[in-house]
């Protein structure tokens, strides 16, 4: 016990640094899973994944990607059922990728759509920013609704 009491820094930079080498682990279980920029085009070509792009109207003016679906975060509390049921057709297999501006908000999004029963469920790693910064297709207009 006194090793600890004469070491209370050093045993409080262990734990502290276990505790951010576990949390990922944490988060990762109960959110959707991250898909990178080309893991999404690749399960939207193969398995017909529908893009959903849930940044907010005003955020669009940095553009969209052509074949998402824009259905911004704000109009989803109260609708999730009617949003999954109209997006995947009843398909609950169907995978379904979500867009926010980082990835943040659409990895916190992912929970609440696998818990409505969604079976595949991903979170596009590094969102929009990173979908331009790898040259994939944006337009300035606005995306389908």
């Amino acid at each position: 016990m006194q090793f600890f009491i004469d070491n209370i820094f050093l045993v409080a930079a262990a734990f502290v640094s276990g505790a951010l080498l576990v949390w990922p682990m944490v988060v990762r279980g109960s959110a959707a899973r991250q898909v990178n920029t080309l893991g999404a085009t690749q399960l939207m070509n193969a398995e017909d994944a529908l893009l959903i792009d849930i940044r907010e109207s005003t955020e669009l003016s940095k553009g969209s990607v052509p074949l998402a679906e824009h259905i911004p975060l704000s109009t989803m509390d109260g609708q999730m059922d009617q949003v999954i049921k109209r997006t995947t057709s009843g398909k609950k297999t169907r995978p379904v990728i979500l867009m926010c501006a980082s990835g943040w908000r659409s990895a916190q999004l992912g929970k609440r759509f696998r818990k409505a029963g969604l079976e595949q469920v991903y979170s596009l790693d590094g969102g929009f920013d990173a979908w331009r910064q790898a040259g994939l297709p944006v337009s300035q207009r606005s995306p389908k609704a």
